[in-house]
């Protein structure tokens, strides 16, 4: 039988530019960064950039529309409003074979969206707009969502929202009552350092499936406990820990395991490559398939992803591979 999953995240539409570096220096941007800005801001800047595209993106929307495309039943819930770019948002996920779950709002904040400034190396910087992502709440939660899901896909980013972290607990007791296991991404090293407590606890209740990159393990654990500890200290069934262009590490019942990255000749975008590895992972894991060709999978499919423009995969890079 097919498995599927939902993702919970933020919904954020994704505008993709190209730009020199000294339009990075000329408008204060801090290059290979991520910025959170206001409505104000965010308009004004659009209004200099000439778009190369649009997509619906935010970390776990990137991923669960990977694995939609791979052949997977994947649902996404995030807030949008209904206006032109929510529509957008919408549309660019359903194309994909997503299913969207949470209603639009009619009032309050506009769909939130990511500038992301390409550079010649192939660098991103990134200015958001948080907009009504942050405004996903306990009230968009259903527990039609949970009742035939074999998985939930959570996202750090998700806990910069008071009302979103409500809406995880609420996601989560419904995953208790239906024996949904839960994949928990850390998003981000700076987050889980402010959030750091908060994240141990969800962790060794509630994840049974963590992943992350070195950086935000080490913010999350100091790396005090051994590696191959990991997953025994957290009461987790796995952890995966990405290392870029050398590949990642995975541990499960205290062995860890290398497993090598693959070659990438000419990098264009780097947006993206840790949704695609977790797409790639996810995909393959939950399907039953060892976890060293998951990762194996998933660095395949995170190296595609920086050969191209934009952080969403499409059916002929995917053919690439599958």
């Amino acid at each position: 039988m097919t498995k599927k999953i939902i993702g919970m995240g933020n919904a954020v539409l994704d505008i993709l530019t190209k730009v020199e570096n000294n339009f990075i220096d000329e408008n204060n941007l801090s290059k290979g960064t991520m910025a959170i800005v206001s409505k104000d801001e965010s308009q004004k800047i659009l209004e200099k950039i000439e778009m190369i595209k649009t997509d619906s993106g935010g970390s776990v929307a990137n991923t669960i529309s990977t694995i939609s495309l791979l052949g997977l039943d994947a649902s996404f819930c995030g807030k949008v409003m209904n206006d032109e770019l929510g529509n957008d948002f919408e549309n660019k996920m359903t194309e994909s074979g997503t299913n969207f779950l949470c209603d639009k709002s009619n009032s309050g904040l506009p769909t939130a969206r990511c500038i992301v400034f390409v550079t010649p190396d192939g660098e991103r910087t990134m200015q958001t707009f948080l907009g009504a992502s942050t405004t996903l709440s306990a009230s968009d939660i259903t527990e039609e969502y949970f009742k035939d899901q074999d998985y939930l896909l959570i996202e750090g980013y998700l806990w910069s929202s008071e009302t979103a972290r409500e809406a995880i607990t609420k996601a989560v007791n419904f995953c208790k009552q239906f024996n949904v296991k839960i994949i928990f991404s850390l998003s981000d090293p700076n987050l889980v350092k402010s959030l750091k407590r908060d994240f141990l606890r969800f962790i060794n209740e509630d994840v049974d499936v963590l992943i992350g990159n070195e950086d935000e393990f080490e913010s999350l654990l100091d790396f005090n406990i051994q590696k191959t500890k990991i997953t025994e200290n957290l009461n987790l069934d796995i952890a995966v820990i990405t290392k870029g262009s050398e590949g990642a590490d995975f541990i499960r019942q205290n062995e860890l395991t290398e497993v090598k990255g693959t070659k990438v000749d000419s990098v264009i975008d780097t947006t993206g490559a840790g949704d695609m590895f977790a797409a790639g992972f996810i995909f393959k894991y939950i399907n039953g398939y060892d976890p060293k060709e998951s990762v194996e999978f998933a660095n395949k499919l995170a190296s595609l992803i920086i050969q191209k423009f934009g952080a969403r995969a499409d059916s002929e890079m995917l053919n690439k591979i599958v």
